[in-house]
């Protein structure tokens, strides 16, 4: 081990309250949220988190907050390079890995990252590399990068006998990357002994490493969606959405849960990329038919959903008309004391290029922001009532009222999709009508195509 000790994973209060306060904002900015393989985490052993990357610093956070344990993440190093990011990523036991993008000169800093990492894990402090390198924006697997594998190897040889080295690989499934309030799955692998890996490490280090590559990249394309046909990735994307009851049923699959839903779609997933090695022209139409489709919804502003449901019933639509009236002084409570810590982040987001950190950043702001508005706002009441019970009230009540109003544009949401979609199929739209029928021909295509391997 190296002579200076890494201490970034000693205890810190200042980070074990963070990280509480963290676990329960990042619980509460997505609506559903579940958390599969928790008995697969090797607790007592040297280990390396190995997530799919594909929502910037979200991913990290899902990780992070999955699970119980106090983890040290390492992350690209171009996020560093202003010092006040530098310090408040290092307080977040964040420390950064250099690639060639950040400069031929700044590659030899790693050997100092990678001894630091040998040294958390030699403590059996867990560890987390993204193990593509960079985020993308599509639900697929890209070519693994070599530094958690050099990590994983360097630190096996380290060792003292008898003690291994795992590698756990970490599916993540998020239905939306840029909204607020959408499902999150969290799946923790079998994980991955190195030492299987470290004699052939010893005698060719690439082809130990590559050995090491190919199997992780096997056991993550299990826990993840790995959409591979980029030609029909949107209609695989979409059919998600529109086909997902359809295969479970066909799958006898009982359930909603998004585990249950996620096993529907790798099967689906599974049995288009075998039948697009047989017939891809037939795929090529089905593709055609679900942007046609796609196109027709957004032109008429609908969702899938209404679809699905054909619509409300007039008395349904007159039921969710009142509750939404009675119901208005609460949301409109909940609108005005939310207003401006809600949307303060989402005026910055329009400077955000990458559309991947959107999420980040929605979240990063309203983790500073909620506390210091209700705060002030708390303060204000009180001062006001002259009644500090009645601030701490106030405070209570400040974000049950929120979601409340939350929930309220939802529903109202859905209640005006409802509406409209029934005045349409009253007025006998052409556009809504060729599109119920192409709805059909979309799931009857599918149907076809999922039977026919089923029963083989």
């Amino acid at each position: 081990m190296a002579q200076h000790k890494e201490t970034i994973h000693h205890k810190s209060y200042f980070y074990n309250s963070l990280k509480a306060y963290g676990v329960f904002a990042f619980s509460r900015y997505y609506k559903r949220r579940q958390v599969i393989g928790l008995e697969n985490i090797p607790y007592g052993t040297p280990f390396i988190f190995a997530p799919n990357h594909q929502n910037a610093l979200m991913d990290a956070l899902a990780v992070l907050t999955s699970n119980n344990i106090n983890t040290i993440f390492f992350a690209r190093a171009d996020v560093f390079k202003q010092k006040w990011k530098a310090k408040v990523l290092q307080s977040f036991k964040i420390k950064p890995i250099y690639r060639i993008r950040d400069g031929a000169s700044e590659l030899h800093k790693n050997e100092g990252i990678f001894q630091a990492a040998i040294n958390v894990l030699g403590d059996d402090c867990p560890v987390c590399v993204m193990p593509e390198g960079n985020h993308g924006d599509k639900r697929q697997l890209r070519k693994l990068v070599k530094g958690i594998f050099r990590i994983a190897l360097r630190t096996q040889e380290a060792l003292p006998d008898g003690k291994k080295v795992k590698i756990v690989p970490v599916g993540l499934d998020f239905s939306e990357y840029t909204k607020f309030f959408q499902n999150l799955l969290v799946i923790y692998g079998q994980p991955i002994d190195v030492s299987e890996y470290i004699e052939a490490y010893k005698e060719d280090a690439p082809k130990g490493i590559n050995e090491l590559r190919e199997r992780l990249a096997s056991e993550m394309k299990k826990i993840m969606i790995h959409i591979q046909n980029d030609e029909l990735y949107d209609m695989y994307q979409y059919l998600r959405e529109l086909y997902n009851d359809n295969m479970r049923k066909k799958l006898a699959i009982v359930g909603k849960s998004l585990y249950e839903k996620f096993r529907a779609d790798k099967q689906m997933i599974r049995i288009l990329d075998e039948e697009f090695e047989k017939n891809p022209d037939l795929l090529r139409q089905l593709s055609e038919k679900t942007i046609q489709y796609k196109s027709g919804l957004e032109k008429l502003n609908l969702r899938n959903w209404i679809f699905e449901r054909s619509g409300f019933t007039t008395k349904k639509l007159i039921y969710k008309r009142m509750g939404l009236y009675l119901s208005s002084p609460l949301f409109l409570l909940g609108y005005l004391n939310n207003f401006l810590p809600y949307t303060l982040p989402l005026t910055v987001i329009p400077k955000v290029k990458d559309a991947q950190f959107h999420s980040s950043f929605k979240f990063g702001l309203a983790f500073f922001i909620f506390p210091v508005f209700y705060a002030i706002q708390t303060i204000i009441v009180g001062i006001i009532a002259k009644s500090g019970l009645i601030a701490l009230a106030y405070l209570v009540g400040l974000p049950i009222f929120g979601y409340f109003a939350l929930f309220w544009h939802i529903w109202h949401k859905r209640w005006k999709a409802g509406l409209k979609y029934r005045k349409l199929k009253k007025s006998r739209n052409k556009e809504l009508l060729d599109l119920e029928k192409l709805h059909k021909e979309i799931l009857d295509s599918t149907d076809e195509i999922m039977d026919a391997h089923i029963q083989k």
